[in-house]
């Protein structure tokens, strides 16, 4: 759900009970759209995200922290200017909508205590961040909004700031039980009740009015039509009572869970009208129930964006690495049947006395094979016999020279596919930025993405490490990218460590250290059914995965990172294991 009215409401009441007196220690912004700041106060530490990302805008606490970028964007560095060292008075919601409003007690340059307002508008693609001091005067934005962005509102440098309009929507704050029932019994038969409740009411997400509606009625998706008098009367009791908790502060902050344990969202309230489909997990705050949400769903569209070039210049290359593929093995067909030009010109040779120049066919009999049938051999009137002889002479050799040259570009085209179709696979499971990075400057290396001309070479990335599990006293390590495969391999790797891959599938390595006895089968089941779920097959019943002790393993002058070849190895067929992963995991 977005971060309603009320659901602001329940984070702004935390936020200002624990964030009183804080002090701004640092101020980063990680993204061109997002702010983090860094507290302390009697209570501890704490951190502040603030996201005007038009898919994922927000303000809570959390813990988990992004990369900060090496040279800090000017909207952070005004913010540092004023804010740094400042102490933060209030924190509360404007009215009854999605508006923040952090009030901090600051110096100004003269050292006169002044106070400076973070407005944080939390409304979708129209999200904002705005600095402005005391007398609600623009310092700074974000987001700039002019006039060609929007007509009715200017978001600007010294301009007074404007709440946003709300049209003629009801204001929870003064409405009674019969302004929800009218609302209900005046919209359009065909209208979802649901999103007319949204639509009409502030500060209310589909999710809760689906809630209120299937709390008075058993279902949530009813249209207006479908309502009866009296539930309509219901649905406006619902909803009148759901806005007095709101009002009291009586939260009961959840996250709903799929079924393979990812968020599928949150609210303030608990959430019945799934049934079995999700389970509603209680949260112990409306902060903590937001970040556990926001950070998963944040970091996947986050990394989605940031790979999508990436992924593009992948795909590409595929289809050029397929592509030749088809030709080389058109080309080796082609040429199978050379030994017939060869033929042709012998026969042709054996036979110069009965052909005649103008002659268009020579029939002969062939007595390459037995019995020597006969055949005719096509020929070129403009040509003299011995002319026609020599052109199926070179027919032959070419055939041949294709043949030869058919089979190594093939091979050469096939350890491509093999190895972009591994880079995507990382590229697909790269978890953070600096994975990424690693990836990427894997394909500047290998000469598929071109370094920008006139910019400065970049110090290249510091390797990231290895996932790491343990189990029975083992330890077993997965590469999360071929670069990390490659040094996992051929530089952590040791003779007699145990070394795993999936069979003829793009995937992670895996090592299993030695420690001084042979492995038992139950520690290669385990780090076989890790190397099959960090693979591609992750999603398929069985897997195979070949192992072998990493003396067996050997890279090829020239080849690509992460591609080896290995010899003496054994096959286990096992089942790919989300939950033993996350289990092991340290």
């Amino acid at each position: 759900m977005p971060l309603d009215a009320i659901a602001l409401g329940a984070v702004t009441n935390e936020l200002n009970n624990a964030l009183e007196d804080a002090k701004i220690e640092k101020i980063h912004q990680p993204e061109r759209d997002e702010i983090l700041l860094y507290l302390k106060n009697s209570g501890g530490n704490a951190k502040l995200a603030i996201s005007a990302n038009s898919a994922n805008p927000r303000i809570h606490l959390v813990h988990e922290v992004k990369e900060n970028p090496a040279s800090p964007p000017m909207f952070c560095m005004l913010l540092r200017k004023h804010l740094t060292c400042g102490r933060i008075k209030s924190v509360s919601r404007v009215g009854f909508d999605r508006i923040a409003d952090i009030e901090i007690e600051c110096r100004n340059e003269l050292g006169d205590r002044v106070l400076r307002h973070i407005i944080c508008e939390i409304m979708g693609r129209n999200s904002n961040i705005i600095f402005t001091d005391g007398d609600g005067r623009i310092i700074d934005s974000i987001k700039h909004i002019d006039i060609t962005v929007s007509s009715v509102r200017n978001i600007l440098p010294g301009l007074k700031y404007m709440l946003p309009p709300n049209g003629d929507k009801i204001n929870p704050e003064n409405a009674a039980e019969d302004d929800f029932y009218r609302l209900l019994k005046n919209a359009p038969e065909g209208r979802e009740a649901a999103r007319a409740v949204s639509d009409g009411v502030m500060g209310i997400s589909p999710l809760l009015a689906a809630e209120c509606i299937y709390e008075a009625c058993g279902d949530g998706n009813l249209t207006v039509g479908e309502l009866h008098e009296n539930d309509i009367l219901k649905a406006a009791l619902r909803l009148s009572r759901l806005f007095e908790r709101a009002k009291k502060g009586k939260f009961s902050p959840c996250v709903l869970v799929r079924d393979d344990g990812s968020p599928a969202d949150f609210a303030p309230f608990c959430i019945s009208q799934y049934g079995e489909r999700m389970k509603c997990i209680p949260a112990k705050s409306m902060n903590e129930a937001a970040e556990s949400f926001w950070s998963l769903r944040d970091r996947r569209a986050r990394m989605h964006d940031r790979s999508l070039s990436v992924t593009k210049i992948i795909n590409n290359n595929i289809k050029r690495a397929e592509k030749k593929i088809d030709i080389f093995q058109r080309e080796l067909k082609e040429s199978a049947n050379r030994d017939k030009y060869k033929i042709y010109g012998e026969l042709i040779t054996a036979n110069l006395y009965k052909i005649q120049k103008g002659d268009t066919a020579l029939t002969a009999e062939n007595y390459y094979e037995e019995n020597s049938p006969s055949v005719e051999i096509p020929l070129d009137s403009t040509k003299t016999p011995p002319q026609n002889a020599a052109r199926y002479f070179n027919k032959y050799k070419k055939a041949k020279n294709t043949e030869i040259n058919a089979k190594e570009q093939l091979n050469i085209a096939v350890e491509e596919l093999a190895y972009l179709e591994s880079v995507l696979y990382s590229v697909q499971n790269a978890a953070t930025p600096s994975e990424l990075a690693e990836i990427r400057e894997e394909l500047v290396k290998s000469g598929y993405i071109r370094r920008e001309q006139g910019k400065k070479k970049q110090k290249t990335p510091p390797l990231g490490k290895p996932m790491e599990f343990e189990y029975n006293g083992y330890k077993i390590y997965v590469g999360k990218n071929n670069v990390q495969n490659d040094f996992l391999t051929m530089k952590t790797g040791r003779a007699r460590d145990l070394w795993l891959h999936t069979k003829n599938i793009p995937g992670s390595h895996t090592l299993i250290k030695f420690s001084g006895e042979d492995f038992p089968p139950d520690v290669i089941e385990t780090a076989a059914k890790l190397a099959a779920y960090y693979s591609k097959g992750k999603n398929a019943p069985y897997v195979e995965v070949d192992y072998c002790p990493v003396s067996h393993v050997k890279k090829p002058n020239g080849a690509k990172a992460g591609m080896v070849i290995y010899e003496g190895y054994n096959t286990a067929l096992v089942a790919p294991d989300e939950h033993l992963a996350a289990e092991l995991r340290k």
